[in-house]
């Protein structure tokens, strides 16, 4: 079961006890092992399955030894032990030995002893999800962290709380945020790192400005309308803005954003009007359209004028026509972009379309054969379908 055939999921949820032979055939897999019934665990066992590469869950363990806690805490992987519901600062320091990604969701509460021992935690990621509320003093440890820490559940964000989490040197990841108050938001963004709010869906503008003063990272996967006040606000901020769920702007928000200065993460606009294309086309920065890449639209120049000046090496394999009235004119823009465009699915364009794509080089295209040639179309008349005669 656990030869390294590929990356799964191995769940056995009726073994409860582990040999260390046992365990040992088992670290040689490189998959997800899951094994909710171990409730105990000898230090040799723990030792053996600390080579096990991948995500290893042991949540029927509820307790830890400082023996079996150093033992695990060789795993290099994600190492997920919800079961524990306590956690000593002998424990903690144990554990935080360990070098790769750790979750202790079960946790509801820990000391500023266990807290402090816990933030010595040298791996890339610590997860506490268990915690819904934070003490100061008790983010003032945890901000010692030097990798991701990130607390999924906190519903409430105190301006104390949110000035000692901003002291933390690694990424920060606050899940479960409703809400946030702008005293919170100026104090989170003091902090020197990227900062994560996935929980905010409706942004005050207020809030949106004192979070504009964050200088680096600063993402918000919650925020699916962005409002042209709110865009005004975020124009201010100087890093990484990721608005990865807005699906449309409107053009006074595209305005807006245009003077951020930094890299913009709008990668799931669907659709985007002539306007706001060109409004955003004028942002002195790398902007993340991958979505919008992908659609099957493209009907305007200053949309082909915008892609082509952020993608390098722009791919648009759902376009299928160029039939739009200014097909021509957006052709001609695809051929004159610096980088490279691939058109691999067009189905339908008229030869003057097709021959603007091809006049600068850089527009690779399906063989003629493959493209039906459509009707020019006179002034304000989309292309039809029709004959061409002639080569």
């Amino acid at each position: 079961m656990a030869k390294p055939t590929g990356f799964y999921r191995l769940s056995l949820p009726a073994v409860e006890t582990l040999t260390p032979e046992t365990a040992r055939a088992l670290a040689y897999r490189t998959g997800d092992l899951d094994l909710p019934g171990v409730t105990s665990l000898t230090p040799e066992a723990a030792a053996a399955l600390a080579p096990h590469r991948g995500y290893l869950s042991l949540c029927g363990l509820s307790s830890l030894t400082t023996d079996v806690a150093t033992a695990l805490a060789r795993h290099s992987g994600h190492l997920c032990l919800s079961g524990l519901t306590e956690l000593t600062p002998e424990v903690a320091r144990a554990l935080a030995r360990q070098a790769g990604r750790l979750s202790l969701p079960g946790l509801p509460a820990v000391s500023v002893a266990t807290a402090r021992a816990i933030a010595s935690h040298r791996g890339t990621s610590l997860t506490l999800a268990g915690l819904t509320r934070l003490p100061a003093d008790i983010a003032e440890a945890l901000a010692a962290h030097r990798g991701t820490l990130i607390l999924p559940r906190l519903a409430e964000l105190p301006a104390d709380t949110a000035a000692a989490l901003a002291r933390h040197a690694g990424p920060l990841t606050l899940d479960g945020l409703g809400t946030l108050s702008i005293e919170a938001a100026a104090a989170l963004a003091t902090h020197d790192g990227t900062l994560t709010l996935p929980g905010l869906s409706v942004l005050p503008p207020g809030v949106a400005a004192a979070l504009a003063a964050h200088q680096s990272t600063l993402s918000l996967p919650g925020i699916h309308l962005l409002t042209a006040d709110v865009a005004a606000a975020f124009a201010l901020h100087r890093g990484v803005l990721c608005l990865p769920s807005v699906a449309s702007l409107s053009a006074a928000a595209a305005e807006a954003l245009a003077m951020h200065r930094g890299g913009l993460v709008l990668s799931g606009l669907t659709t985007l009007g002539p306007n706001a294309a060109r409004a955003l086309a004028g942002h002195d920065g790398e902007i993340d359209l991958y979505t919008l890449a992908q659609s099957a639209a493209l009907d305007s120049v200053e949309l082909a004028r915008l892609l082509t000046a952020k993608i390098r090496l722009l791919s648009l394999p759902k376009v299928l026509r160029l039939d739009a009235t200014d097909a021509v004119a957006i052709a001609d823009t695809l051929a004159r972009s610096s980088g490279s465009v691939s058109l691999p699915n067009l189905k339908a364009a008229s030869p003057a379309t097709v021959a603007a794509l091809l006049a600068g080089g850089n527009v690779a295209i399906p063989p003629l054969d493959d493209i039906e040639m459509l009707v020019e179309p006179s002034a304000g008349e989309p292309l039809v379908q029709g004959d061409v005669g002639g080569d």
